[in-house]
């Protein structure tokens, strides 16, 4: 889960970060999903708003862990999670 600043430019530019950021580290993307723009709870770098969006991808576990120093320095995204779903 991966949210974006609002506006609609660095929304689509930070998709495709993060995206080329998860094929780099040899995820299968597997879905991608646009939940679009919500109010947040309280401001996250002075936004009130801003766009959701969730992956579901198939990657190493160790793979997982380096992706968080390169998702960290993105200035478009504001807030991600990554958790491990057990089939």
């Amino acid at each position: 889960m991966c949210v974006f600043r609002s506006d609609q430019e660095t929304f689509n530019a930070g998709v495709v970060a993060v995206r080329e950021e998860l094929e780099k580290l040899g995820a299968q993307i597997e879905k991608e999903e646009d939940m679009g723009l919500r109010t947040l709870a309280y401001p996250i770098k002075n936004q009130i708003q801003a766009h959701y969006f969730y992956y579901v991808c198939k990657m190493e576990p160790d793979k997982a862990r380096q992706i968080e120093r390169p998702m960290r320095l993105r200035d478009e995204l504001l807030r991600f999670l990554m958790v491990r779903r057990d089939d």
